[in-house]
């Protein structure tokens, strides 16, 4: 037995859930080669079932609950020999009361000298036809010697994991104790474009919803975890596990229909890390699923979706918009996708960058300047744009005169350049772009009258952690950048660098991913893990933000993120432990 089975087995199966991440996976496998396989993927757990073998060998799931052989022996053979030995993750053995003969003390004792961590009732009578299970019931061989079976397994110290179907199966395991149920309304059809399943997705969420809330009736700390089904992608995953709740998923042909240790990999890792990752498609695909836009910007997650709607309803008419956000996260690409949406997408937008530095540099740049210390009159790029877009990027970086005079435009179409008297007017259209620090907001870097006149007209862009749906087809996106190869294959990410992805703060957003990506790609290791990734992680330091307001949120989330030691605060925001004392002193934090 190795020590990750020794651990779980002590702890129990609700405290193993509790240790591991927020979503669960659990894959319901046949050989030793797929349960190598989930492992690398991420899987936390792995189920030893004769529905598996079954599949390995060419049949198909519903075979499962045929007379073919003893299952019991079956799981047992292949379950000891090839799972146990092939994997460190918790193993839990398929077990079968269907047998009149069955000693359950004897076979459980058995189960535990092989080393299995967990026992589950699979193949369950659930999965049986009412007429034929009405037949076992009669006999003694029905749901209630499941039950038997999981209540003894748990007095053991095993494991135990409940296969249910109805609201009051559910009920019944809760009641009888179980602390954890896999919500199985079908087996999985036999192979992509067979037979339609039985149920579909909406009828799934429907039902899987009743189920859970009759087993927190019960017990609110119950684990639900959802099983098999009509679900084969990601996708399909997520929507569901939004609408009802549950807390894992156990796939079995979802994860080895195709006998393949690489697409093993592939699927299980989308499964996993559903919070994170989208199906994997080609780079055509990822560039255009944009709610139906097709202009080139990776947006999966429903805070970036929201982002190009809003572009798309803003774009529609001739207002000035302002688009926001912090530094590196994409500002410039969606102010020049809203040109391109718009009614002026046949003329070539004009772009300014703001710069602090003379007048005559800027403002006049921008508005234009009249002849002046021996300089000639200097033409305005709004006169020069009349009929398209001028691209205002940085409009923070104007002084408050130039904030006053683009304010003068906005309201009235018409402005006075540089050191001159008479009043120009153009039908240039403003479509702007601040940057605003982590935590503080636009009134930091705005006047209040130009604030005024982007009210209902601004698009404020999510930070990269609140976007981590996109991680994946940014990082396929910047690795084709970087290898000049729009068939670049993926980098292959292990499961603890996307964690450490994940959990990094990005102060440098999208710009800071590139960054990191271009090195990742020079990697000569084939695999990038944690270990390679943490020291570009850590090279630089939280970026300090210039509102005192924003300065108080900046040393708090160090704190946060820091569990409150003020050493590692202070070497995670670049301060001296001095400084960072003074400034939690200042601004009267912990008090």
């Amino acid at each position: 037995m190795n020590t990750r089975t020794a651990e779980v087995k002590g702890a129990g199966i609700r405290q193993f859930f509790r240790n591991s991440r927020s979503f669960v996976l659990g894959a319901g496998i046949g050989s030793g080669m797929t349960a190598r396989a989930a492992e690398r993927a991420g899987a936390d757990f792995v189920l030893a079932l004769n529905a598996g073998r079954f599949r390995a060998m060419g049949g198909s799931s519903p075979a499962s609950i045929l007379p073919i052989r003893n299952t019991n022996e079956f799981v047992a053979s292949f379950g000891r020999t090839e799972i146990l030995p092939s994997t460190k993750l918790p193993v839990f053995f398929g077990a079968c009361t269907f047998d009149p003969q069955l000693d359950i003390d004897r076979f459980l004792d058995r189960i535990i000298g092989w080393g299995f961590s967990g026992v589950t009732n699979f193949p369950s009578i659930i999965h049986i036809d009412d007429v034929r299970r009405a037949l076992l019931e009669k006999c003694g061989l029905g749901y209630e010697r499941e039950i038997e079976l999981l209540v003894k397994a748990a007095r053991r110290g095993l494991m135990t994991l409940a296969y249910t179907r109805t609201q009051s199966e559910a009920r019944r395991m809760v009641e009888a104790g179980a602390e954890a149920i896999c919500i199985n309304f079908n087996l999985n059809r036999e192979y992509e474009g067979g037979t339609e399943p039985s149920i579909s997705l909406s009828e799934l969420a429907a039902r899987t919803s009743a189920v859970v809330r009759a087993a927190q009736s019960i017990d609110k700390g119950v684990i639900c975890l959802l099983g098999g089904g009509p679900i084969t992608k990601p996708d399909e995953l997520l929507d569901i596990c939004r609408e009802t709740g549950v807390k894992g998923f156990i796939g079995g042909s979802s994860l080895d229909r195709v006998p393949l240790e690489m697409s093993v990999l592939e699927v299980t890792s989308g499964f996993k890390t559903i919070h994170l990752l989208r199906e994997k498609v080609d780079l055509l695909e990822r560039q255009l699923q944009l709610s139906g836009f097709t202009h080139g910007i990776v947006a999966q997650s429903s805070s970036m979706k929201c982002v190009l709607e809003t572009a798309r309803r803003l774009a529609g008419n001739t207002n000035p918009v302002l688009v926001w956000g912090e530094a590196g996260s994409g500002k410039r690409r969606i102010a020049s996708l809203i040109h391109a949406f718009s009614d002026r997408k046949h003329t070539k937008p004009a772009l300014f960058q703001c710069r602090r530095g003379p007048a005559i540099d800027t403002i006049g740049a921008l508005l234009g300047s009249e002849g002046h210390a021996n300089r000639k009159r200097q033409l305005s790029l709004l006169e020069a744009a009349s009929n398209s877009t001028v691209l205002l990027m940085h409009v923070d970086q104007l002084t408050s005169d130039g904030q006053e005079r683009l304010a003068d435009y906005l309201e009235t179409g018409s402005f006075t350049p540089l050191y001159g008297v008479s009043v120009l007017r153009s039908n240039a259209r403003i479509v702007a772009t601040a940057t605003v620090a982590r935590g503080a907001g636009l009134e930091s870097v705005l006047c209040p009258r130009l604030l005024s006149l982007f009210v209902g007209l601004g698009i404020e862009l999510p930070a990269l952690p609140n976007r981590l749906e996109d991680l994946p087809q940014l990082i396929q996106h910047f690795t084709v950048e970087a290898k000049g190869d729009s068939n670049a294959q993926i980098l292959a990410i292990e499961k603890s660098a996307f964690l450490a992805l994940a959990g990094h703060h990005w102060p440098g957003n999208l710009r800071e991913l590139r960054q990191i990506v271009n090195q990742l790609v020079a990697q000569k290791d084939a695999h990038i893990v944690a270990e390679v990734l943490k020291p570009l992680l850590s090279s630089g330091v939280h970026p300090k933000p210039t509102s005192a307001f924003s300065e108080r949120e900046w040393i708090i989330e160090g704190l946060k993120r820091n569990r409150l030691h003020r050493g590692k605060t202070a070497d995670f925001l670049g301060l001296s432990r001095k400084t960072l004392y003074n400034k939690m002193k200042k601004f009267r934090i912990l008090e």
